[in-house]
């Protein structure tokens, strides 16, 4: 005896997920249905053009209506369906089909298209309300997504932009060396600002920089490194850390290790003339460590005035600090 088996077809269960293309199809076709319908002030109210079946949003913005409102069931953002719309005793499918006159007296039976949280949650769904008198506005739920969207992005791009200018202007740095003790100290981690025409550095500021290339010629020549060991061109990528002793247009010289700026000598003057009644700004750093390493009139040497965009940079440790004093000026571009 034999019997007839029936042979179940085999369901796949799978079902294909959206590809990338279909989903902007779908939000390029709720963008179009929206721009329709208007954005903002401009959307259209579905009060008086709702059908039975459609997805509405309440919108309200006075709190005290708002209050009234969800007293009733009625919580603007949320997602209604339109149950049934009345007038008198008379149903109707749509406002469009009612008499223009006598929209603002259908009511309409809404509920909400999705579970609530349990404290606005209600045993009379569905509602009754007045959809052209009671609520300031409704939306189709096409265009307040659509809406949403365009507000979330729109405030997305605003903290991209915020973080991207402050990411620009403000960063962290930490302090590489002793040259600026006592008021750094290595491992300080200091807040440092990019500084942007027409604010530039003044006299007195510490600023951040890296390394000019005059440096690391200064370091070669000066066979610092077959004497210690532990000296060393500075790595990629390390920056400094120095107060600016003069700007532009400024004679500046050292003597004694000192740096120090002769604001006597004018444009028109010879260089190394003495004008009468001379003022100088000195700033007092203390000698290098090891000065014979470097050119003596790295700590000795006639004022010289700074070309255009020029700053004299040094460290308030000088026993520690290698700087302008034997480098040159600071390019500040």
């Amino acid at each position: 005896m034999s019997s007839d088996k029936e042979e179940v077809p085999s369901i796949n269960f799978e079902q294909s997920k959206p590809s990338i293309f279909d989903s902007l199809l779908s939000l390029r076709q709720t963008f179009s249905q929206a721009s329709a319908e208007g954005f903002g002030t401009k959307a259209r109210n579905a009060a008086k053009t709702m059908s039975v079946g459609d997805v509405i949003v309440p919108l309200c913005g006075n709190l005290a209506q708002r209050q009234v409102l969800a007293n009733r069931g009625i919580y603007p953002g949320v997602e209604y369906k339109v149950c049934s719309l009345r007038l008198d005793k008379m149903q109707f499918s749509s406002m469009l089909d009612v008499p223009v006159v006598e929209r603002g007296n259908v009511v309409a039976q809404v509920k909400p298209t999705y579970k609530l949280r349990n404290h606005l949650e209600r045993k009379d769904w569905p509602v009754e309300v007045n959809p052209v008198n009671d609520v300031p506005l409704w939306l189709s739920k096409t265009t307040y997504e659509a809406g949403t969207l365009v507000g979330t992005l729109g405030l997305s791009f605003s903290y991209l932009f915020l973080a991207s200018i402050v990411a620009f202007f403000l960063r962290f740095a930490y302090v590489p060396s002793p040259s600026m003790q006592p008021s750094l100290n290595p491992g300080d981690v200091v807040l440092v600002t990019r500084t942007i025409w027409p604010f530039q550095p003044s006299i007195g500021d510490v600023v951040l920089f890296d390394p000019p290339t005059e440096l690391n010629n200064a370091i070669k020549a000066s066979g610092i490194m077959q004497e210690n060991s532990r000296a060393s061109l500075p790595e990629k990528g390390q920056q400094f850390l120095k107060r600016v002793v003069a700007k532009e247009g400024e004679y500046v010289g050292v003597k004694n290790s000192e740096p120090y700026v002769n604001l006597s000598m004018k444009n028109n003057l010879i260089e190394g003339e003495i004008p009468p009644k001379q003022r100088f700004r000195v700033d007092i750093v203390g000698q290098y460590a090891q000065p014979d390493v470097f050119p003596s009139d790295s700590w000795n040497r006639l004022p010289k005035q700074l070309g255009r965009n020029q700053y004299f940079v040094a460290g308030d440790n000088g026993f520690r600090s290698v700087d302008s004093r034997v480098w040159g000026p600071l390019d500040g571009k």
